[in-house]
């Protein structure tokens, strides 16, 4: 992309009501993040139309702060698989501890030993109760100094706000079952960085396949997913028999408040 962005032009003409428009603006904005951040700044025709639109599918690409303090995507969050568990009876169940744990030792460097370090704070969370127990978590969080919340209320803009903040976001989704009727008991992983139609991600187990909801591999660093179709999985209501549905808004994450 070279020379000037003719914002005015681009809000003249765009129309929310057609998907081919919005699905051009998201485009546009992941250009302008890259090359002309500038566009975006308060105030600017762009960010003012990116911002009215709030009601519309484009609103999963919330503001993304032209001038961040940390690196976007994060560095220096490791990547702890749950598959080498010490516990091997564990294995399959320990994704919310491994993802609790790369947030832990991103935040606060060296408190945990080795690859396998999320075995060091798995044995904290059994103190306190099983590994899928939110408040288990929260409590060895704060027994390393982390002042943590669950929220079931999360969106994208606040995932932005603790990626620029510098901390990783541990997220619980539905991987299982089609995109648009998720199913399953759900899985953890820690949202590393964003741009405005993706999220970055280490998921503990492997790499999902997000449409039919399988895994394709074991390979979970770094995973780049579409906000769309991972909001369909994250942000859901019950509505029945086991299945899900999209409802913006409704996202589980475990939020940092504080460190000490």
């Amino acid at each position: 992309m070279s020379g000037p962005i003719p914002a005015g032009d681009y809000v003249e003409h765009f129309d929310p009501e057609l998907p081919h428009h919005r699905a051009w603006l998201l485009a546009v904005l992941e250009q302008l993040v890259a090359h002309e951040p500038q566009a975006l700044e308060e105030g600017g025709a762009l960010r003012t139309l990116w911002m009215a639109d709030a009601g519309s599918q484009v609103a999963v690409a919330s503001p993304v702060p032209v001038r961040p303090a940390f690196p976007n995507p994060l560095v220096g969050v490791p990547r702890f698989q749950q598959r080498d568990s010490a516990q091997l009876a564990q294995r399959d169940r320990t994704c919310f501890s491994s993802s609790c744990a790369m947030l832990l030792e991103a935040i606060k460097p060296g408190t945990l030993k080795g690859a396998n370090g999320d075995d060091q704070y798995l044995a904290v969370v059994q103190r306190f109760g099983d590994t899928t127990d939110a408040n288990a978590q929260l409590k060895a969080l704060a027994h390393y100094g982390v002042t943590a919340r669950l929220v079931q209320n999360a969106d994208f803009q606040l995932i932005e706000q603790q990626i620029n903040r510098g901390i990783p976001v541990p997220c619980g989704y539905l991987h299982r079952g089609p995109v648009d009727r998720p199913t399953g008991s759900g899985h953890w992983l820690v949202v590393i960085g964003h741009t405005p139609t993706q999220v970055v991600v280490n998921d503990p187990w492997g790499e999902p396949d997000l449409i039919p909801g399988t895994t394709l591999n074991a390979n979970g660093m770094g995973l780049r997913f579409s906000r769309l179709n991972f909001g369909k999985r994250w942000m859901v209501e019950p509505i029945g028999g086991g299945a899900y549905r999209y409802a913006p808004g409704k996202g589980w994450a475990v939020v940092v408040d504080a460190t000490s």
